[in-house]
């Protein structure tokens, strides 16, 4: 097997294994963080990201921190798809913007979000995404480390809810006057950044194994 055809078949598997990542931090964010016995107070990820700053003492974290994973999710569908034929871009784009739309804020808050403080920086966040998106597909090809560094940005985003949800899950507790648990959200949450993360660094090790690794025979 020669350098090229390594090279080709671990791009390959890499961009499965993105679009794996991606996958597992977009239903994460809509399956069960704050698990409880009772069903109806169960909270999503997504729940977490409406309501945090209205529940009372969970206000240290920001509703906007756990969209993180949902707007690292649309980005992640971008640069996996940005060197694929333009039909299959095109609609690969489209499914990644919609992921991004998914931060905005409901209706009818999005209509005066730009100008309201308690949705503003989602939404102005949301329409950077926008542009992020937009910008990867049309520019094509990326900087190797251009492309490490948006994979280890969005695999550090990801992981900021998760930490968050503990700072946030007593306020919670609190508000119920019983227990919740990590819900498998969040689980599936962590997999998509330890996975990308993994990703991220196979990706950085093989920059610099390849010349060794192949023999002058080969």
């Amino acid at each position: 097997m020669n350098k090229r055809t390594r090279f080709s078949l671990f791009n390959s598997q890499s961009s499965v294994l993105d679009f794996a990542a991606a996958l597992a931090l977009l239903i994460g964010h809509f399956l069960p963080w704050a698990a409880h016995a009772v069903a109806p107070l169960t909270r999503s990820g997504h729940d977490l990201s409406i309501s945090t700053n209205f529940t009372p003492g969970a206000g240290i974290f920001l509703n906007e921190w756990f969209l993180l994973p949902l707007w690292s999710a649309s980005v992640l569908m971008a640069l996996t798809i940005r060197n694929t034929l333009w039909p299959q871009r095109a609609l690969g784009g489209a499914f990644a913007l919609l992921i991004a739309s998914l931060g905005l804020p409901a209706y009818p808050h999005i209509l005066t979000a730009y100008a309201n403080p308690d949705y503003r920086l989602q939404f102005f966040i949301t329409l950077g995404v926008f542009a992020l998106v937009a910008a990867v597909l049309l520019t094509g090809a990326l900087p190797k480390r251009l492309r490490a560094a948006c994979s280890i940005a969005c695999a550090l985003a990801s992981a900021v809810p998760l930490i968050g949800y503990f700072a946030v899950k007593p306020s919670i507790e609190a508000l119920y006057r019983s227990p919740v648990g990590l819900g498998a959200g969040w689980w599936l949450t962590l997999a998509g950044v330890v996975l990308l993360f993994g990703i991220t660094g196979a990706r950085i090790f093989a920059r610099f194994t390849p010349k060794r690794a192949i023999g002058p025979s080969e």
